[in-house]
């Protein structure tokens, strides 16, 4: 059951009649926000129920990244500026859990489950990733092979689940 939804920052006005009114809430954030002048860092947009998270960095081999799940919070995945390849699968019965950092940071990691599914994200892409999704965010781009390393600004807004 994968159902991870992707699509460009120009669409989103047509998505939002049919998500949840604080899926709404980011995505509106996400259209309406200049993001070239935000500072890395964090920003609340409906308390804890919705909120940013701005950071800048170099994307990393898919082998050295970690695939995670958060119970808690949805994600949107948003990226500013550059590309990156975030590869995920559906959380099922083969997927071996590495370290449970829930209780604290609503983060749990797992071994590589062998993802066969990849969205490449460029400039004013976005995906969600829902609770029963894997996902191994911050890859260098590479759904076809080779792993190309680019600077990346993304913006990841958490939605209460």
């Amino acid at each position: 059951c994968i159902n991870m939804i992707q699509g460009n920052k120009k669409d989103i006005a047509m998505i939002l009649p049919y998500v949840s009114v604080n899926l709404q809430k980011a995505l509106q954030y996400v259209s309406e926000t200049d993001f070239s002048a935000l500072e890395n860092g964090e920003y609340e947009i409906d308390g804890r129920n919705v909120f940013a998270r701005v950071n800048t960095y170099a994307t990393e081999k898919k082998a050295d990244r970690r695939p995670e799940k958060h119970n808690k919070y949805i994600d949107v995945q948003f990226v500013a500026t550059g590309s990156e390849t975030i590869w995920y699968t559906s959380l099922d019965e083969h997927c071996v859990e590495t370290e449970n950092k829930a209780e604290a940071e609503d983060v749990i990691f797992y071994a590589d489950p062998h993802e066969k599914n990849c969205a490449v994200l460029n400039t004013g892409d976005f995906a969600i990733f829902f609770p029963w999704e894997l996902h191994r965010p911050n890859c260098a781009n590479g759904c076809l092979g080779e792993e190309k390393s680019e600077n990346v600004k993304k913006v990841v807004v958490k939605v209460k689940a």
